[in-house]
């Protein structure tokens, strides 16, 4: 369906005060029938079809499965944004004949400047943004807070925590009188209860999760600011880990296709608050219920485990 037939100025066929009316779009093709009373509420529905969107950390993992959903299901266009050109053209040679529909720019999102620059060249080069998902992120090293390097804070706060704030400033002065736009904070479940071992990245996304939803509020009407709180997803995360990821991690976390699927369906519902797992809603239901002692419980299970991936929380 195209993205025209739910706007606001569609041919409504409707009688009176009729209870149902016949939806025809703009191009003259009769789409569906609903109830009269929906009709302006449908016609502000927020959709990501057809929307041209800029993702961050689309080099690869969520971020990559995210722009290959976008376009392939949801008929975007995506500037992606990376520091990795080699693996950015790699995502684009995965979409094959829709690779029209992709561009990249290779750019540091840790860095305002190179912020400004990619509102400016995407000004110029006539690229509408009218969506951003800030979905870079790194993962430290399991460990205590103390045995953190300040270099592995510094990496960890920058990533996490001021390339979003960074993205946010950029283009909310943009988007505030702009119908349609989103702009769409990948968190974590981290956000939602910080286990041992991850105090930095805890930090950092439960930031982006408060932040967030101020901005929701702040932005209400305005522009949609979704957070997203994943738990474990199959990604190279990881890949920042001195000791080896148990196959057991793995097993337990969600393909990254799958999770970029259900996060952009419940975008496109426009939902506030997108818990995507059941570890994730475990986390969350258990740290709400029992903050104290959910976390004693995480620590003791992590350390039952015994796996070489958490070996330095408790050394």
């Amino acid at each position: 369906m195209s993205i025209k037939s739910w706007n606001i100025n569609e041919k409504m066929m409707c009688q009176n005060d009729a209870p149902f009316c016949i939806k025809n779009g703009a191009d003259g093709i009769t789409h569906g029938i609903v109830k009269s009373g929906e009709i302006l509420r449908r016609g502000k529905k927020f959709t990501l079809y057809h929307k041209n969107v800029i993702v961050t950390g689309a080099s690869g993992g969520l971020g990559r499965e995210l722009t290959l959903c976008l376009i392939r299901d949801y008929h975007c266009r995506v500037l992606g944004i990376g520091r990795n050109e080699q693996r950015l053209r790699e995502t684009a040679e995965l979409l094959g004949d829709a690779a029209d529909r992709f561009r990249y720019r290779v750019a540091d999102v840790t860095r305002r400047e190179d912020w400004q620059a990619l509102t400016a060249e995407a000004a110029a080069d006539g690229f509408d943004a009218e969506v951003l998902v800030n979905n870079a992120g790194m993962l430290p090293r399991f460990s205590r807070f103390g045995d953190y390097t300040e270099e592995e804070i510094a990496v960890g706060i920058e990533t996490n925590l001021r390339s979003v704030l960074y993205g946010c400033r950029a283009f909310l002065p943009l988007w505030e009188k702009k119908q349609g736009t989103a702009i769409i904070n990948i968190a974590s479940a981290d956000a939602l209860c910080p286990l041992v071992g991850t105090s930095v990245y805890s930090a950092g996304k439960a930031a982006v999760k408060a932040l967030s939803e101020a901005m929701r509020e702040e932005y209400r009407g305005r522009v949609y600011i979704p957070v997203v709180c994943p738990g474990f997803i199959r990604t190279d995360i990881m890949k920042g880990q001195r000791r080896a990821v148990s196959p057991l991690v793995n097993a337990a976390s969600m393909p990254a296709d799958k999770a970029a699927r259900v996060i952009l369906r419940r975008v496109n519902a426009r939902r506030p608050r997108i818990v995507l797992g059941a570890d994730a809603h475990f986390m969350s239901c258990a740290f709400r219920i029992a903050p104290v002692w959910s976390l004693r419980m995480f620590r003791a299970m992590m350390k039952a485990w015994r796996l070489a991936l958490f070996a330095d929380i408790f050394e």
